[in-house]
């Protein structure tokens, strides 16, 4: 009976707190109002593929042109929205459509689980050079907009009085990573980027990106006329470079059932909360409640990806930190061949809050 009232109390603010947790930058688009309506559509659907796929050639797929002729049935709501670029439709479009789409012509999706990446800036001019850090700056401005146009996770340094002593510009320059991932420790951040700018000509900005993962370096030279241009391609370019790594093909034949089991979960609220996070969550069918007490919540998910991709995945979720992965099947007693019966969820997180 008290199970029963549980399940009711939770659907009943599963409802309520729906909106809290959606979350529709990804599908969500901004698009010219100065065009029709099929046009705007058209566009808004484009911009979406290419978001959740990471790949900026999507569209060259003739399955996915002819699709456009469709493209009214996508969209969930728009409203008119006015900025300094003038008048604007913002977009959001059907995320269940849109994925059941991509897994039929078995294209890879780049969910919303995205690794968080510390962007430290600096710009030479001359001979000097300078952390790029006021919120005027016309690089920062870009790159916010152009990141939050691919839904890139962006964090961006304080340049405090911690920064500032750990760190110069020249360290940055200079690629010495031990001081910038001392200085980037604070941020708990999953990538570190250093964008190094240089005016290469009188009309020309050469920009160097190199990222550290894992201990490994990816650093690529990108050359452009104007802030908004050379950043926008940059930032196709990363996003396409993280999908390659991260998006996953869903795989219905392949669904299984896993446990994980959730720490700090003191509240309705915080199990809800938890519910709508790993529903959302891209390759999670389904969330089932298996067991809740004081402070620790055991959920069965059914998932349509391998668990070590689920775990990758959950890696990039800020609410939830890995305390123990039980993926891996326990060493062999050789002194006990008999098998080991285990009953240990496949992961074991602690609940995270702002």
């Amino acid at each position: 009976m008290v199970q029963k009232i549980w399940c009711v109390l939770l659907s009943s603010w599963l409802l309520f707190s729906s909106a809290v947790m959606a979350k529709p930058e990804l599908y969500q688009a901004e698009v010219s109002a100065e065009q029709t309506q099929q046009q705007w559509q058209r566009e808004a659907l484009t911009q979406i593929l290419v978001r959740v796929t990471g790949n900026p050639d999507i569209m060259q797929r003739a399955e996915l042109r002819t699709e456009l002729n469709n493209a009214s049935s996508y969209v969930k709501q728009f409203e008119a929205v006015r900025g300094e670029a003038g008048n604007r439709v913002r977009v959001l479009l059907d995320a269940e459509r849109i994925r059941t789409l991509l897994q039929q012509l078995q294209i890879p999706i780049w969910g919303g689980q995205r690794p968080e990446m510390l962007f430290w800036i600096v710009e030479q001019a001359g001979s000097e050079r300078r952390f790029v850090r006021q919120s005027d700056d016309p690089w920062l401005q870009a790159l916010t907009q152009v990141t939050a146009e691919q839904a890139l996770p962006l964090t961006l340094p304080l340049y405090d009085i911690d920064d500032l002593l750990n760190l110069t510009e020249n360290d940055v320059w200079g690629g010495f990573w031990e001081p910038i991932l001392l200085a980037s420790s604070r941020y708990r951040v999953n990538e570190v980027v250093l964008l190094l700018l240089e005016q290469s000509s009188d009309t020309e900005w050469r920009l160097t990106a190199i990222r550290q993962q894992a201990g490994q370096q990816q650093r690529d030279e990108l050359t452009g006329t104007d802030q908004q241009s050379l950043l926008r391609d940059y930032a196709a370019l990363l996003s396409q470079q993280l999908a390659r790594q991260y998006a996953i093909l869903l795989d219905p034949a392949a669904e299984q059932q896993v446990r994980i089991r959730v720490q700090g979960t003191s509240s309705l609220r915080d199990v809800v909360l938890l519910e709508r996070t790993l529903a959302a969550t891209l390759g999670i069918k389904q969330v089932k409640l298996l067991s809740q007490g004081q402070q620790q919540t055991e959920l069965q998910l059914t998932i349509q990806v391998s668990p070590a991709q689920l775990l990758q995945l959950l890696n990039f979720e800020p609410s939830l930190q890995l305390l123990t992965d039980n993926s891996a099947p326990p060493a062999f007693d050789w002194a006990n061949p008999a098998p080991v019966v285990t009953d240990a969820p496949l992961a074991v997180y602690q609940l995270t809050r702002p």
